[in-house]
């Protein structure tokens, strides 16, 4: 396995934990707010969205830091732009209070720019990227 900085797949978990965490707990609060149960801060104004567009930091700097590591735009910084600019525009719908039925050709757009992105190779010592040992290759 290549020990240049980027190529390593542990710090890919890290960068993940936060946006996760943070869209997963706005999703919870929106769910509970639907369900009845009255959160006061939900009730003032768009100002908790600033929370998902700082949950989009995390993709684009990591994908800053492939990109500086490697000096090019590979796969894994397209994917990381791709996926900070949806958190990014999910955000901005939402602190902005832009009509959803009018911008939602936008995640077409992302959607069509991830396809056309280069593919990733999550792990290049994985059996099945013809590396490793083989002794997993059946499970």
């Amino acid at each position: 396995m290549s020990t240049e900085p980027g190529n390593d797949p542990s710090p890919r978990v890290g960068w993940r934990i936060f946006p996760a965490v943070a869209i997963i707990a706005i999703g919870v609060l929106f769910l509970l707010d639907n369900l009845g149960y009255r959160l006061g801060f939900l009730e003032h104004g768009n100002g908790w969205a600033v929370l998902v567009l700082l949950a989009a930091f995390a993709p684009l700097a990591r994908a800053w830091d492939i990109f500086h590591a490697r000096g090019s735009f590979d796969a894994d910084v397209a994917h990381h732009v791709l996926c900070g600019a949806t958190v990014a525009l999910v955000g901005v719908l939402f602190l902005l209070d832009l009509d959803w039925s009018i911008w939602w050709p936008l995640f077409v757009i992302l959607g069509g720019l991830y396809t056309l992105a280069p593919r990733r190779c999550h792990r290049r010592d994985h059996p099945r990227h013809g590396g490793g040992d083989g002794a997993t290759a059946g499970r």
